[in-house]
């Protein structure tokens, strides 16, 4: 099994020496690892940072994480490709277990560790098959850098959608559910860095990406069930869009898609938009942030 590591960085130059590291420890080698650098090139000192390490350097110049990410596949001489964003990490036998794990399967994940500026860490949820491909097409539990991946499967589907953002690997994995065989592993071997930036705390990317992973998760469903796993699924891209409002303190837009969501799938069993309306009828009524 050839492994590509590749990691797709933009500006990171202070967190890209421990994720390049956790890289190149593993205790099972990869084949190579492959930093793809997005947005035009870095403006820190990405470029000197890069040339500490025995790896491959590539430009992406004016392009998205998306770009970055296919780029780095396209020029991947590896059978597998892994993902490893520039603020994250793994622990140093990720690999190893992952490829222990993988029978006949195309797709291989793990479970998630998440770790805030403060020191605090949380545990984040994960299912095993076959459980887990019911919970992908109601939410992501995956992050970009838990996943490995064949690269003929990715390849047969073009990779990344460089159109959607905040959810792009949810797609993915949402198309590689309908090609390949998916296995898990429960150990907590990606470190994910929480650093409250980026497109998946924007609420319009959120709602940007949305038509996309409708799509992606029920294609080649019976009409019926087409149509009732597409409102589930808009019902909760509106939820998250209405919290990421809450959070920008944006209150109309959040009542706005709260009440959307629900719409779409009136349960207020079924996520969190009838908490958060419920959240923010109380603000309206008391005055409460």
């Amino acid at each position: 099994m050839k492994i590509s590591v590749i990691i797709a960085t933009c500006n990171h130059g202070h967190w890209l020496p421990e994720s390049i590291e956790s890289a190149l420890n593993q205790t099972l080698k990869p084949h190579e690892v492959i930093v793809v650098d997005l947005a035009g090139g870095s403006r820190d000192n990405t470029a000197e940072v890069v040339k500490r390490y025995p790896v491959k350097y590539l430009c992406q110049p004016g392009k998205g994480v998306s770009d970055a990410r296919n780029h780095g596949i396209h020029n991947a001489t590896g059978d597998w490709v892994a993902f490893l964003d520039s603020d994250d990490y793994w622990k140093p036998n990720k690999l190893e277990r992952q490829a222990a794990a993988i029978k006949d399967e195309g797709f291989c994940y793990c479970a998630t560790r998440r770790f805030y500026p403060d020191g605090r860490t949380e545990d984040m949820e994960y299912y095993d098959m076959p459980e887990a491909l019911q919970v992908l097409h109601h939410h992501n539990f995956i992050d970009t850098s838990a996943g490995m991946v064949k690269r003929d499967a990715i390849l047969s589907f073009g990779g990344f959608n460089p159109l959607s953002c905040a959810g792009e690997e949810w797609e993915v994995w949402l198309k590689l559910s309908r090609i390949c065989k998916f296995v898990g592993v429960s150990e907590r071997l990606l470190m994910y860095r929480v650093t409250g930036s980026g497109l998946s705390i924007d609420p319009k990317a959120v709602l940007r990406s949305m038509d996309f992973i409708v799509a992606a998760g029920t294609a080649g469903m019976p009409p019926v069930r087409r149509f009732i796993q597409a409102r589930q699924m808009r019902s909760v891209r509106n939820a998250l869009a209405a919290v990421k409002f809450r959070e920008a303190r944006d209150y109309d837009n959040t009542l706005r898609y709260a009440c959307r969501a629900l719409t779409y799938w009136p349960s207020p069993f079924f996520d969190i938009a009838f908490k958060v309306l419920l959240l923010e009828l109380r603000r309206r009524v008391t005055g409460r942030r």
